[in-house]
């Protein structure tokens, strides 16, 4: 099995709520049971459908649904194929339970459009580019450097740091995610993370978030480097 890395996981830098990538995933409960029908758009066209029932007798409490995945299985298919293979994808969840929408590969720029599927007009419509109290989004910021966490939907804003990592002698395991409040304040309003640290901004009030770099961190100066003369010295142990 040949393994492939996809450099969008590396390329992303900053973080959108309304437009997702591989490092942002908006967490999302639906409530009232129901039949319900989504659209998963990037940018302004449509790219594919899926559906979600809400049972009250699931005992699913969790479904992930992957906005990178045009087809039902995410492979590809011959031409004039009528095997039923692309059919729309379909989730089961309990009203309590929740649906994560994230995107599993390539550039992003995802949202979701979902309403009920008997198409009442008197109900909303979810779209992922205004989240909900209740809602959750979750991402990494993979570039040290300082950012500027915004409510898009009003003038709320906070400050994000995290540092350039350190060489130890123990591999690095990064804590679990910090958890943030998104309300008429974001608390706190000083976030400090540890390198390649999530953070799960719980939303209390209709938001957008985006997060933006505005300084990177690249290290020492002074960091050894390959190509210097003395490089090897620095880097090995003392004898």
């Amino acid at each position: 099995m040949t393994w492939t890395l996809d450099p969008n996981f590396f390329n992303q830098i900053g973080l959108d709520s309304g437009a997702l990538t591989m490092l942002g995933t908006v967490v999302h409960s639906f409530g009232e049971a129901g039949e319900y029908r989504g659209t998963v758009h990037r940018g302004d066209g449509p790219e594919s459908t899926f559906y979600v029932s809400v049972d009250n007798d699931s005992p699913i409490a969790q479904v992930n649904v992957d906005l990178a995945r045009a087809d039902a299985d995410g492979s590809e298919h011959p031409a004039g194929c009528d095997c039923g293979c692309r059919e729309s994808r379909r989730y089961v969840v309990h009203p309590r339970g929740y649906a994560v929408f994230h995107v599993s590969g390539g550039s992003g720029g995802y949202w979701v459009n979902v309403r009920r599927a008997d198409e009442n007009p008197d109900l909303a419509a979810y779209d992922s580019r205004t989240l909900h109290p209740g809602d959750i989004f979750a991402g990494v910021l993979m570039r040290p450097g300082r950012y500027a966490l915004r409510n898009e939907l009003s003038t709320t804003a906070a400050e994000i740091t995290v540092p350039y990592p350190k060489v130890g002698k123990k591999a690095y395991r990064p804590p679990g995610p910090l958890d943030i409040e998104c309300g008429k304040e974001i608390k706190p309003r000083k976030i400090n993370l540890h390198p390649l640290q999530g953070l799960n901004v719980h939303i209390l009030e209709p938001a957008r978030i985006a997060i933006e770099l505005v300084e990177p961190d690249d290290g020492p100066v002074n960091r050894p480097s390959q190509g210097r003369a003395g490089w090897r010295k620095q880097a090995l142990p003392p004898k």
